[in-house]
């Protein structure tokens, strides 16, 4: 018993015509008729009985109409409550990002990405550290996300798309401020400003300190290049971050470049690589490969 032998039995049983019910369901005559003929055959069954240039439903055929319409209902109503998720699947992007892009950056994604969509999609963004944005991913809480190298993981899809040097910041206004910093000893023995160390950035720091053989004086932790920069903007020590957008708004800052600071690190555009994305998502992973191609 199917769906559609259902559907045909239903229209013959609502016209009581052959013909009627076919043209009805839009499909040839004889369709209808051998699809009602297996389904008495399976319920072993007469359903429909001649009656005059018509069809009568027979008591069998009585018994099994309510439980056809409810069966056809309840079809009916699974379709249009899915519909509903899908039509919000689609509408709807989660996005997750990484508080280095969320001063410019991320706005201006934002106003590119709808000015260029002929859909009014609904976006639901959040700021978090990187392993946060993986695990949100892979969880299924986010469709997508901006956010440093994690590790290697084969459900998990990075492409870098923004490169960030490594900068050394320091307060204009401190005793040291006049340094040049020409050599990386030269913040051996001055207070460190880091990240928090279950960042991957604190990782990438230390593996920075470890290959110039440097021991900081850590006195602070902060959890992104703006908390960073505002504790060293307030004398408390330098700091190396990756170079955003926002640092140089910090007018007690000092934004140094020295020659033996050649790293750096890539912000990568993050999703799974096997779960299903809505339409809104698709079209924005897509636009976020093109917007910093």
């Amino acid at each position: 018993m199917t769906l559609d032998q259902l559907k045909y039995f239903e229209a013959a049983a609502q016209t009581l015509h052959i013909g009627r019910a076919a043209q009805l369901l839009n499909i040839s005559q004889p369709s209808l008729s051998i699809s009602i003929k297996k389904l008495e055959a399976e319920l072993e069954v007469p359903l429909f009985q001649p009656e005059g240039r018509g069809i009568a439903l027979t008591s069998y055929g009585k018994e099994l109409l309510p439980y056809a319409r409810s069966i056809l209902q309840q079809t009916q109503a699974a379709k249009d409550h899915l519909k509903k998720k899908a039509d919000k699947l689609n509408m709807e992007i989660h996005f997750a990002y990484t508080a280095s892009i969320a001063y410019l950056c991320v706005p201006r994604l934002f106003r590119n990405f709808m000015a260029a969509s002929r859909e009014k999609y609904l976006i639901y963004s959040d700021e978090m550290p990187s392993d946060k944005i993986a695990a949100g991913i892979k969880e299924g809480r986010f469709d997508l996300g901006i956010c440093s190298r994690i590790e290697p993981d084969p459900d998990i899809v990075q492409i870098p798309i923004i490169y960030q040097p490594f900068v050394l910041i320091l307060p204009s206004s401190a005793p040291y401020a006049d340094l040049d910093f020409s050599s990386p000893k030269d913040i051996q023995e001055l207070p460190f400003v880091s990240y928090l160390t279950d960042y991957p950035m604190y990782r990438q720091v230390s593996s920075l300190f470890q290959k110039h053989g440097l021991t900081p004086q850590i006195t602070h932790f902060a959890y992104s290049e703006d908390s960073i920069a505002q504790l060293v903007s307030q004398e408390l020590g330098i700091s190396i971050v990756a170079e955003t957008e926002s640092l140089a708004s910090y007018e007690n800052i000092r934004i140094l470049r020295p020659s033996w600071l050649t790293d750096g690190r890539y912000l990568y555009l993050t999703y799974h690589r096997l779960r299903h994305q809505g339409d809104g998502a698709r079209a924005m992973t897509e636009f976020i490969k093109n917007f910093f191609a």
